[in-house]
């Protein structure tokens, strides 16, 4: 006798074992509502669709009456009669419908068979679901990534038709007063001012950090990574920008503090400084080891879904955000709103912080004072609306050179959104080459003007840059 492969020897076990079902539960269900058809509304929680039944008698007679529901017609065996077709009444008989109130011992449970019915459908619909995931590993004809997505989406698929149970209110206070003693959802930015001001981060909430090109904004994220790790965190790095490797050079450069990252780019070292790069490879592959995760081929935001299933990171770091593809988007600010409102669904689904790195309208260089504000936001609507924390990266110093009040060596953080705490400018000293942002004393309250004194403010400073041009000319 010839053996059976493996795949076909799963299809035949599937095929020869009984799907879940109960009769006696359908037929009751169908019973309750033709005693007391007001049950129907709260039945329609647990059975919202005529094919989570299994047999075509229970499906063809609960059709019937969620639409008779849905049109206010009145709903009993005769009522049902009138509107099955031909082909229908040849399945359903009077003899059967005038039968199923009679083989109910309660419509007080009908709630109770209601979620017999489902947890039958559920349980055939995870058989099917398994087969056909066992059947796409076997033949290979997806790779992993997409093959993580799909069972994830079908997972949700499956749990959005579970009756959604509430949490009771002692069980929100227990969770709470948990969550106040143990501090586990709390995440430090690192920086104690920053921390001070803001009041960290929360899992569940996201925090965009923004800025113009070469700002530092990606330099600030390494420097949060830096942070992460060192309270123990796990950090997941989706790298769209840039690639692992030049994400990694620029943590050894800002772990070593002595090493100089032109120098790493252009291979520019000494025998000291290469001893010093083998030594912070070192630390850097202690430290680091089963803590960060880096991706650089995420091109969609399933790839980096299947990520964080995958390592169940703290945090996540996504730069940049624009650079996430979604397919079916004809308008780039609804792809845009997409993706926060699934980071946001990540967030709070799997406990983490995400940190998204987002991108700054260039029109922010043809205006007078180039300090961002939150209407500067790529696509600005969706991602000030639900992040909880917005942050924009700001050097002065590569706007003004050298007319910068603050110089090369400091920059800005400017906390133009933080829902828990206060909005600020905050001076940071900065060292490019050494990856390096580092606090400093210096900072400023955020003063946001109304649009008239905006106005006010760039026509003054309009009129004196005309003043200076004029004289110069002499």
């Amino acid at each position: 006798m010839p053996r059976l492969s493996k795949k076909k020897l799963i299809s035949k076990k599937t095929q020869l074992k009984a799907q879940p079902q109960s009769l006696e539960a359908e037929e009751s269900v169908l019973g309750s509502i033709l005693l007391k058809p007001e049950l129907l509304t709260e039945i329609k929680e647990f059975i919202p669709r005529s094919d989570i039944f299994y047999y075509d008698t229970s499906r063809i007679i609960w059709g019937k009456m969620l639409k008779m529901n849905d049109n206010h017609e009145e709903i009993d065996a005769v009522t049902i009669m009138s509107k099955l077709s031909d082909s229908e009444k040849k399945k359903v008989t009077a003899y059967y419908i005038t039968g199923l109130p009679q083989s109910i011992p309660s419509t007080a449970n009908a709630s109770t068979y209601a979620n017999i019915v489902l947890e039958k459908f559920l349980q055939r619909e995870i058989i099917n679901t398994t087969f056909e995931i066992q059947k796409s590993a076997y033949d290979n004809d997806e790779n992993f990534d997409t093959l993580i997505e799909s069972i994830k989406k079908r997972t949700d698929e499956l749990t959005s038709l579970t009756p959604n149970k509430e949490p009771t209110l002692d069980s929100i206070i227990y969770d709470t007063i948990e969550s106040i003693e143990t501090s586990g959802n709390y995440v430090k930015f690192g920086f104690d001012r920053l921390d001070n001001l803001a009041g960290g981060m929360t899992k569940g909430e996201i925090t965009v950090i923004a800025g113009r090109p070469s700002h530092g904004k990606t330099t600030f994220a390494i420097n949060l990574v830096k942070n992460f790790i060192d309270q123990g965190l796990k950090v997941l790095c989706v790298n769209r920008e840039m690639t692992n490797i030049e994400m990694m050079k620029k943590l050894i450069v800002l772990e070593s503090g002595k090493l100089s990252y032109s120098d790493i780019r252009m291979n520019n070292l000494t025998d000291q400084s290469y001893k010093e790069l083998l030594l912070v490879n070192d630390k850097i592959a202690e430290k680091y080891k089963n803590r960060l995760i880096m991706c650089d081929t995420a091109r969609d935001l399933s790839s980096s879904t299947a990520q964080i299933m995958r390592h169940n990171p703290d945090v996540v770091i996504d730069d940049y955000i624009q650079l996430i593809k979604m397919e079916g988007y004809d308008q780039r600010r609804f792809e845009l709103e997409t993706v926060m409102n699934e980071y946001k669904w990540l967030a709070k689904t799997y406990k983490i912080v995400p940190v998204l790195i987002s991108q700054l309208n260039r029109d922010i260089e043809k205006r007078i004072d180039p300090v961002p504000k939150m209407s500067d936001l790529a696509e600005s609507g969706s991602i000030e609306q639900v992040a909880e924390n917005v942050l924009f990266v700001y050097y002065d110093y590569k706007v003004n050179y050298e007319e910068s009040e603050l110089g090369k060596n400091k920059t800005q953080i400017v906390a133009a959104k933080v829902r828990y705490g206060e909005n600020r400018k905050l001076i940071f000293g900065f060292d490019g080459d050494r990856v390096s942002f580092h606090e400093n004393i210096d900072d400023k309250p955020l003063v946001v003007n109304s649009p008239e004194e905006d106005q006010e403010v760039k026509d003054m400073l309009k009129r004196v840059k005309q003043i200076d041009f004029l004289t110069s000319k002499g």
